[in-house]
């Protein structure tokens, strides 16, 4: 009984970070604007919801269909966007000063409802679905090197966008949206030691990933937070 309301209450966790994080990715488009559209998909922030979005889908759609949720490849996805989103937050809140936003789109907390969400709440909400539901002891060492396959792809994309657009299709947004891509402002040199440096910051967020689930499985730390919120659970 009480095993079959935790699995509910995943559940519905599970489906509350959809809808949050959908909300948060269609906020930042404008059904108006192509030009707008295009260039949200330079952000890194963009691409990392919509790896949580799909993530979590898919483990949706596995858990309906009654097919393994745990297996090594979700597992090894789940550490990846795991990762990805993490660093979403770390980058945007530690270099906030230097993001521009406008007055306009502020709210009481003092950043708009997309920024909130997508920077904010959806990466803590992805970081306690991995403390709290997911069995401990189940990445590898190997993924601290494996997980930089994500973050490779999107600034390939990247620049491979800024190379090969035309000079109009900036005409209307930035052509980078953040400061240390910039090579044509600061130098190629100042944006290659910047890349090394973020690299480093996705490394150590890996390696404390994969040291934090390993440590919380030897100690049984996991299993005593899951029978906390069993008794939780039982007595609500």
């Amino acid at each position: 009984m009480i095993l079959e309301m935790k699995h509910k209450f995943e559940l519905v966790y599970r489906i509350t970070f959809i809808i949050i994080c959908a909300t948060g990715i269609f906020i930042h488009f404008d059904l108006n604007d192509r030009n707008v559209n295009v260039h949200e998909f330079s952000f890194f922030t963009l691409w990392s919801n919509i790896f949580c979005l799909v993530f979590m889908i898919v483990l949706l759609v596995k858990h309906f269909t009654g097919k393994d949720t745990r297996s090594k490849l979700l597992i090894y996805f789940k550490g990846m966007a795991l990762a990805s989103i993490t660093c979403t937050f770390l980058v945007y809140h530690f270099s906030e000063h230097k993001i521009i936003l406008p007055d306009d789109t502020m709210t009481s907390l003092g950043l708009p409802v997309e920024s909130i969400l997508a920077h904010y709440v959806v990466p803590y909400m992805f970081i306690l679905d991995w403390l709290f539901f997911q069995p401990k002891g189940l990445f590898r060492w190997n993924h601290i090197l494996t997980w930089l396959a994500f973050p490779f792809i999107y600034i390939v994309c990247f620049f491979t966008r800024c190379q090969c657009n035309a000079p109009e299709e900036f005409i209307n947004v930035p052509k980078y949206p953040y400061f240390f891509l910039n090579y044509e402002s600061i130098g190629y040199g100042k944006c290659f030691l910047y890349i090394l440096f973020l690299v480093g910051i996705f490394l150590a967020v890996n390696f404390i990933i994969v040291f934090t689930d390993s440590f919380l499985n030897q100690r049984g730390i996991f299993q005593k937070l899951q029978k906390k919120t069993d008794k939780k659970i039982s007595s609500s």
